[in-house]
């Protein structure tokens, strides 16, 4: 599980999206036409999806040929099934989605404590999709993951709340869809107690935001790049290339987010 993904990785870029919708929350949220631009962009700069196999590759010690883009989009905002879907559909791309199964049974609210505001503001957006949303995903190519079952703070549990957090969520994906390998730790928060957690769990890896340098990641901390509406196309470009993410990953980011206009993070990752 430390064994660093160094420069295995060097050519794949993982990048963390919410909502794709009109008038979104800021910070969790893109335009469909921003959105649009990005995956063209993307498809012009030959980058191509990665999948979970891409992963597995990389943490047997492989590099695999190409530039892969990892699309990744937690919580499990319903505009993943009815914007992104066919955005990406249309140009042979596929994503990943870190759900939140005790979500999902009814399509409830999105309401932890931290995005209450959001939710309260924007009900209809504010909501999880249902398990045939969710099904209609993986018929389209995509992995599902979990996002754990309430959205906690891992770090803060205790060790028999942190287990039951990731194996609840692990298995009821199991249960409806056959596999749950993936994992995007709710906030990006982890420590070395969690990683272990949830490999023991039987992750085969995990989800971070970028708090620390990708050539040291493991399978079970691989960093993302966050993206949202104000990713217009040159802020997009500096975050794809090899310098910006350096830069975020590492003691520059809050200089390089002061650079980029960049506001203080929502609590609703």
């Amino acid at each position: 599980m430390r064994s660093p993904l160094r420069g295995r990785a060097r050519d794949c870029v993982f990048l963390g999206y919410h909502s794709v919708t009109e008038d979104g929350p800021p910070f969790l949220s893109l335009r469909p036409r921003t959105f649009e631009r990005q995956l063209d962009l993307l498809l012009a700069s030959g980058f191509r999806s990665g999948t979970g196999e891409t992963l597995r590759r990389i943490v047997a010690g492989e590099r695999p040929a190409g530039r892969h883009v990892f699309l990744t989009f937690d919580d499990g905002f319903v505009d993943t099934v009815t914007t992104a879907l066919p955005l990406m559909s249309s140009r042979a791309l596929t994503g990943m989605a870190f759900v939140l199964p005790a979500h999902l049974d009814a399509g409830a609210p999105l309401d932890w404590p931290e995005v209450a505001g959001e939710a309260a503001r924007r009900p209809s957006l504010m909501r999880s999709m249902d398990w045939p949303m969710l099904e209609t995903l993986v018929e389209a190519g995509w992995e599902i993951g979990s996002h754990t079952m309430s959205h906690a703070r891992l770090p803060e549990l205790s060790d028999d709340a942190l287990a039951q957090e990731l194996l609840d969520s692990r298995r009821a994906i199991e249960a409806r869809l056959g596999r749950c390998d993936g994992l995007a730790y709710p906030f990006g928060a982890w420590d070395d107690r969690v990683a272990r957690a949830a490999a023991a769990t039987g992750y085969s890896f995990a989800f971070t935001l970028p708090f620390g340098g990708q050539a040291t990641a493991t399978r079970m901390s691989i960093p993302r790049v966050t993206i949202d509406d104000r990713d217009v196309p040159w802020r997009f470009r500096a975050k794809l290339s090899g310098a910006g993410r350096t830069a975020l990953f590492s003691g520059l980011r809050p200089l390089i987010r002061r650079a980029l206009g960049k506001q203080p993070h929502s609590h609703a990752e």
